[in-house]
């Protein structure tokens, strides 16, 4: 414990792989091929080229999916016939739903000619998603997957930015050092809700003025704009208190590493 703050957990800020490929097991052939043109230079798990000879099969598949930014998704014909593939398939959508900018989901269609539309997995249908040309060439899929990589690897650094700044602020906070600290860092954790709140304050300074002015207006309108500018500012307090705590409630999640939309 620092400063009266416990010691969060320690953030996944390295996956151990960029690529997940998922597959039924007769197109095994395709997956190895797609595998050949993202790595290198991208860190790609296949379970064929990747795993040990003794390894756990549910244990390492899990695993390595867990700790891959891209679930590349190869759906044929097979697919609706492939237990395990269709066990990666509902893990990987359940993930990027949890946070879409730290795993994300890549339908790689082969043959999508030959696939009925009703047998298409749960979860895939809304995908944007590859189409492998009718000669089979895999270079464009590689190429599309490879740029793919670029901008979630983006979002993980900003990720890991806001993670670094939350957590600061937070020690700020908690130090009691000073005033100018904890006040920094109040400014640090709200800046999710900066723009709103600032609104919220600038209309409250306004309320406030309308309703020293009203002890000036004429007696006949006097104490309705008292009672309209004293509920409003009442209404914007409560606002900016509600985003305040809010900011302060999330925060502690946020320095976690458990953050949504990076």
């Amino acid at each position: 414990m620092r400063d009266g703050l416990a010691e969060p957990e320690e953030v996944n800020r390295s996956y151990a792989w960029d690529f997940f490929l998922a597959h039924a097991g007769t197109d095994l052939p395709i997956a190895q091929d797609l595998y050949g043109k993202l790595a290198p230079p991208a860190k790609v798990f296949l379970d064929a080229v990747t795993m040990l000879p003794g390894d756990d099969w549910d244990r390492e598949l899990r695993t390595a999916q867990r700790g891959s930014l891209i679930s590349v998704i190869i759906v044929s014909a097979k697919t609706d016939d492939a237990y395990y593939q269709r066990e990666e398939i509902a893990a990987a959508v359940d993930m990027a739903r949890q946070d879409p900018r730290t795993h994300r989901v890549v339908p790689v269609y082969v043959n999508a000619k030959e696939i009925p539309r009703d047998v298409i997995p749960y979860g895939l249908r809304l995908k944007h998603s590859l189409y492998v040309t009718d000669s089979g060439d895999l270079t464009e899929t590689g190429t599309h997957l490879l740029k793919t990589l670029e901008v979630m690897k983006h979002y993980e650094e900003k990720k890991t930015e806001v993670v670094a700044t939350q957590r600061i602020a937070l020690e700020k906070i908690v130090s009691n050092r000073s005033n100018a600290e904890v006040l920094s860092g109040f400014n640090e954790v709200t800046k999710f809700v900066r723009p709103l709140l600032y609104t919220f304050i600038v209309l409250l300074v306004a309320m406030i003025a309308l309703l020293g002015a009203s002890m000036f207006a004429p007696a006949d309108i006097r104490g309705l704009m008292a009672a309209i500018s004293a509920s409003l500012a009442a209404l914007l307090l409560a606002g900016i208190l509600w985003l305040s705590a809010r900011s302060l409630r999330f925060a502690p999640q946020i320095a976690h590493g458990q953050i949504n939309g990076g």
